[in-house]
């Protein structure tokens, strides 16, 4: 207790200390903690302090309670009720230790609110002691007015006193109420905004015709004294600003009442800050954000109705409004467009505007300069909103027609499930509701569509096309939904069929639907689908020989109405036209669109047109070919030949005559015929005039053209380009063209005589032969000539050519039978008469002549040929040889032998020829005469003499007798002629039966004694080896024979020491077993030669170490 009192004390002390310094504040709050502490001493010393510091204290305390920022600062930590009552003690009725009280009552419970009210009301009424002043007087009247409103709520007693506090001290009071009644200020508010619910009656009767808005007062309260208020207090609350703007309209004041209506919808935005805990929350009333926005949105369009002149800002307001919250846009509109037909008008407007707004997306839909582009397609969001708009404001949530508008707008927006929601509930529809149907079908087919549901969408189009009466619109996009369909089945020549008819209908309508309905990553494909199939067109009527139409064709169609459309499906000009019209709608600024339309004119028959276009296209275009050409084609049809080939020259110069094609399968038979032949007369005036590169080369353009125009059939012109082509040394090009030419005219002679002096170039023998034989079956005469007039290196190589050819058709004729012998014989009697004609001096082709009687059998005209030509008694050996022929055929063989004799040698083929015109059985007699003549000159040592009489008898048997190739092969050794020897020796061997089927001694002796030959024959052509391994198996076949050869035509020594240099080599290389094989063979041949005897004890000694060598 004591130390309680001293503490007590020493509060007080400090306290006076303060005060004594000046500081009032830092005094009161050390008075007020030791009045915590201990009540009564601390006021009796309060009571003990002079006048003028006890005054200071109590001011100092009653700044605290009225809640002066200063003296609060001051006093942080300490309780205001304890200084309320530390205020009571020291002043009993001290005016703001009661408000404070009064106001904490209030705080805490309602129950006492009517005495506090009364209270305040006595205070300020008093008149025992002086009124309150300044801020005490106005927070005595804000509580008595919160004292009212807690006590009787729905009463505007309260709110009078407030509005009248508020005028008097408008600053002052706003902050009186943030900072004192900021407890009760949402209950403040929301009875203010009760009281602005029923001040602003806006009732359609009181509408004057300036459309302004009348207020109805059925209370005391005015709704701008409200206004201005609420407006004070909660400046961010946006229904504050929302009322205001309503009850400018009222006034008339749409300008400022739109401006207070945009005011609330940018507090109602997300970016609005909060400030001072709940008090800016809507504190007004318990509207949801979403509601207060579409509620002032309805409003700030109703402004600007009323104004004028601003349908977009209201059809935006209203759709936005209608987006955010229907059911409270729906009924705000109601409030403020129900009067003297403003409803009515405003959805009048709202239909205007989604119609030019859809308007206007068509416009820009139908302008992009990209088939894929995307753009323009935010042009739908206000129309979409405006469409939705009037569907809530209809009773039933929008009529038929407006639902259709709707799903229409929202499928080309890409909302696909809402559309496709919207036209199948549509579609769904009771009997009496089948308005529409058709364009509710085809919205249907496109949403399932672009949903993949390609089967549905199929039966959808197809519905609307197979409809006894379908909407013209909507069977166009049925049309183009179900080609788009078709192109992606792969019948494409379908889907060109259905675009052509839908561009026949409405082609603006088709370019539309197109841009927007078919798919972005398609347009691109349909329309090269489409550009391919129209050109199909043009050319299956072009191949039907249709030209351009007479002018009573072009009226026909017209004739007939609606069926016009008819000829269109087959794919005629006219269909090709509105198809070639839509992609170069599709396609701007393209050239194929353009040239496929200036096509299809030409064959309407309407040149003018197409030439315009064309010349239009020429001006900008980079491709210039395509159109040069159909421009030549137009000129040469209207008959300016000038104009014609000036185009052709620039054509010819840009390079690429390839467009052509295309043209000319469209092109009328008899333009093509202007056109060949133009180009013809073109080409062979240029050839007149000079014959360097470029001139040729200009020739062979004109000339591609004339063949191109012919459709590859102009002779003519493949004839002189073949020609301009070897000229040029393009061999196989000209051959490829002589070669056309010859496919459909094989007997055709200036082709064949041509590509036959191309393969003469080439050095292509068999080939140039070939075309020459053939040109001389057709026309032997010019063929001759033709010959004649090549020069003397080719001229001679080709009468080679033919003269091998000749001989092969002879050789054949002879081995074949007779029908075909007959063909040969005559081939070569056209060949030999030419040859002739050609040159009569050589006597290769009398002797060729001569052959051709032999083979035909007529030997006394061949004999008496000879004897014309050669004598009697001729000295050329060939000449003779086939005067052996004719002896053979007389039986006198010797004489044949010896004449035919003359080419054995020389000219073995011509022999084999000979041969083949003498029959078997004198052949076998003919071989046996020549072997006894050759046996006689074999015995007087003429060797020489004896070889072509051994040659005739060994060709006369085909080689088949042994005997006579031994006698050759020996001839041929005494002659030093061992490699032919060898050759003969080869067959005769290989004639031979195998070895293990020789059983005979004297078989084996001839065979030994064939094998030393042709050994002593290789070893003089050195094949050591080769001559080693014949005399080896000698040896094995018969020993004692073949050392009798090897004695007689070897010598043992000599032939020992080839096997010793063999086996050395051997034993060289480490082939020690092959050295010891020689070894043992050549000891055989010669037992004590003593160096193969030392060579084989090496090789045992060497080889003893690893095996045993036996």
């Amino acid at each position: 207790m004591a130390t309680n009192q001293h503490a007590i004390a020493g509060l007080c002390q400090e306290g006076d200390a303060l005060v004594a310094a000046g500081c009032a504040l830092k005094a009161a709050a050390c008075y007020t903690t030791a009045f915590k502490t201990h009540v009564a001493s601390t006021v009796a010393h309060m009571r003990s302090l002079d006048a003028s510091n006890f005054v200071k204290v109590v001011s100092a305390l009653e700044g605290w309670l009225d809640g002066e920022e200063d003296v609060q600062r001051s006093m942080d930590g300490l309780n205001k009720g304890l200084a309320a009552v530390f205020l009571s003690m020291l002043c009993p009725n001290n005016l703001s230790a009661s408000l404070f009280k009064m106001e904490s009552i209030l705080q805490r419970a309602d129950h006492s609110s009517e005495e506090i009210f009364a209270r305040c009301s006595a205070l300020l009424n008093s008149k025992g002691q002086p009124n309150p002043t300044g801020s005490r007087r106005l927070i005595l009247e804000l509580t008595r007015a919160l004292a009212g409103l807690l006590s009787e709520p729905e009463s505007p007693r309260a709110l009078q006193l407030y509005l009248k506090a508020f005028q008097k001290h408008r600053s002052e009071c706003v902050r009186l109420l943030r900072s004192r009644q900021a407890h009760h200020l949402p209950k403040i508010l929301k009875a203010f905004s009760e009281q602005m619910h029923n001040c602003l009656d806006l009732s359609g009767s009181t509408q004057t015709e300036h459309k302004t808005f009348d207020i109805v007062n059925k209370s005391s309260l005015q709704a701008s004294e409200i206004l201005e208020f609420l407006e004070a207090v909660s400046p961010d609350d946006p229904n504050v600003r929302k009322w205001q703007g309503e009850f400018l309209l009222s006034l008339g004041k749409f300008e400022e009442g739109a401006e207070a209506f945009s005011h609330a919808l940018e507090l109602c935005g997300p970016q609005r800050d909060k400030k001072e805990g709940n008090m800016d929350e809507s504190a007004t009333c318990k509207v949801k954000p979403a509601e207060n926005k579409a509620s002032a949105l309805v409003g700030r369009a109703a402004a600007n109705f009323s104004i004028g002149g601003r349908a977009n800002e209201v059809c935006r307001d209203l759709g936005e409004a209608f987006a955010i919250h229907p059911a409270t846009a729906r009924q705000q509109f109601q409030r403020l467009f129900s009067n003297n037909g403003t409803g009515t008008a405003a959805r009048v407007l709202l239909r205007q505007q989604a119609e030019r707004g859809l308007s206007g997306y068509r416009e820009t839909v139908l302008a992009r300069p990209d088939l894929r582009s995307t753009e323009g397609v935010e042009l739908l969001d206000p129309v979409i909103a405006q469409l939705r708009t009037l569907c809530h404001l209809e009773p039933d949530g929008g009529g038929r027609e407006l639902r259709v508008r709707l799903a229409d707008c929202l499928l080309l927006r890409g909302e696909v499930r809402e559309a496709l929601s919207i036209s199948s509930q549509l579609a769904a529809a009771g009997p009496t509701q089948q308005s529409y149907q058709n364009t509710v079908q085809v919205l249907c087919g496109y949403a399932r569509l672009l949903s993949n549901d390609h089967q549905g969408a199929l039966e959808d189009f197809q519905a609307v096309i197979e409809h006894r009466a379908p909407h013209p619109s909507s069977c166009v996009r049925a049309l183009c939904g179900r080609g788009l369909l078709r192109m992606m089945a792969g019948s494409h020549y379908l889907t060109a069929l259905d675009y052509l008819t839908a561009s026949g209908l409405q082609p603006q309508e088709t370019a539309f639907t197109v841009r927007c309905l078919i798919p972005w990553n398609s347009r691109g494909l349909l329309c090269t689908v489409l550009l391919e199939q129209g050109r199909v067109m043009l050319e299956s009527v072009g191949d039907k020989g249709s030209g351009p139409l007479s002018q009573q064709e072009q009226e026909a169609p017209s004739a007939h109405g609606k069926d016009s459309l008819a000829p269109s499906k087959n794919g005629c000009p006219g269909g090709v036209h509105a198809l070639a019209g839509l992609l170069m709608e599709l396609q701007p600024g393209t050239d194929a669109p353009q040239i496929l339309t200036a096509d299809a004119l030409y064959q309407l028959g309407r040149v003018e047109e197409a030439y315009r276009l064309l010349l239009s296209i020429e001006q900008h275009t980079t491709t210039r070919s395509p159109i040069l050409a159909r421009l030549a084609l137009l000129q040469l049809h209207r008959g300016f030949l000038y104009d014609a080939n000036q185009l052709l020259k620039k054509l010819i110069q840009c390079g690429d005559t390839s467009c052509l094609r295309p043209l000319l399968a469209v092109a009328a038979q008899k333009d093509c015929v202007l056109m060949e032949k133009h180009c013809y007369t073109a080409s062979k005036r240029i050839l007149s005039a000079q014959r360097d590169e470029g001139a040729i080369r200009e020739a062979v353009a004109y000339l591609s053209i004339a063949i191109m125009a012919s459709g590859g059939e102009a002779t003519d012109s493949l004839l002189e380009r073949a020609k301009c082509y070897a000229l040029l040394g393009q061999r196989k090009t000209a051959i490829f063209d002589f070669s056309a030419i010859l496919k459909d005219h094989p007997e055709h002679v200036p082709a064949l005589w041509g590509r036959a002096l191309t393969y003469l170039t080439l050095n292509q023998q068999k080939e140039c032969t070939q075309d020459i034989l053939a040109a001389l079956r057709v026309d032997p005469e010019a063929v001759t000539q033709d010959i004649l007039s090549v020069r003397d290196r080719g001229r001679k190589l080709m009468c080679e050519w033919l003269l091998q050819c000749c001989r092969e058709s002879l050789c054949q004729a002879v081995a074949a039978d007779k029908v075909a012998g007959e063909e040969h014989l005559q081939e070569a009697c056209s060949v030999g008469a030419a040859l002739l004609k050609i040159d009569v001096r050589d006597p290769r082709w009398h002797l060729l002549y001569v052959d051709t009687l032999l083979a035909k059998g007529d030997m006394q005209g061949a004999a008496f040929y000879l004897r014309q030509v050669f004598g009697q008694e001729p000295r050329e050996g060939s000449a003779q040889a086939r005067w052996g022929v004719v002896e053979a055929s007389e039986q006198n063989f010797m004489g044949a032998a010896q004449r035919l004799a003359m080419v054995a040698e020389r000219e073995p083929p011509i022999l084999d020829f000979l041969l083949l015109l003498i029959c078997p059985s004198h052949r076998k007699r003919l071989a046996q005469a020549a072997c006894q003549e050759a046996s006689r000159a074999s015995q007087q040592g003429q060797w020489a003499c004896a070889l072509p009489l051994l040659s005739v008898a060994v060709h006369s048997v085909d080689g088949q007798k042994l005997q006579y190739l031994r006698q050759r092969a020996a001839c041929l050794a005494r002659l030093g002629l061992h490699e032919r020897a060898v050759a003969d020796l080869d067959k005769v061997i290989q004639g031979q039966a195998p070895e293990e089927e020789v059983t005979g001694v004297v078989e084996h002796a001839l065979w030994a004694e064939d094998l030393c030959r042709r050994g002593r024959s290789l070893l003089l052509c050195s094949r050591e080896r080769q001559a080693l391994e014949d005399f080896s198996r000698a040896l094995g076949l018969h020993r004692s024979r073949a050392l009798e050869c090897v004695e007689a035509w070897v010598g043992r020594s000599r032939l020992a020491g080839h096997f010793l240099h063999a086996a050395s080599q051997c034993y060289a290389e480490q082939q020690l077993s092959e050295a010891w094989a020689l070894t043992e063979r050549g000891l055989k041949v010669e037992g004590g030669h003593a160096e193969l005897r030392r060579l084989r004890a090496r090789i045992k000694h060497e080889a003893s170490s690893h095996c045993i060598v036996n």
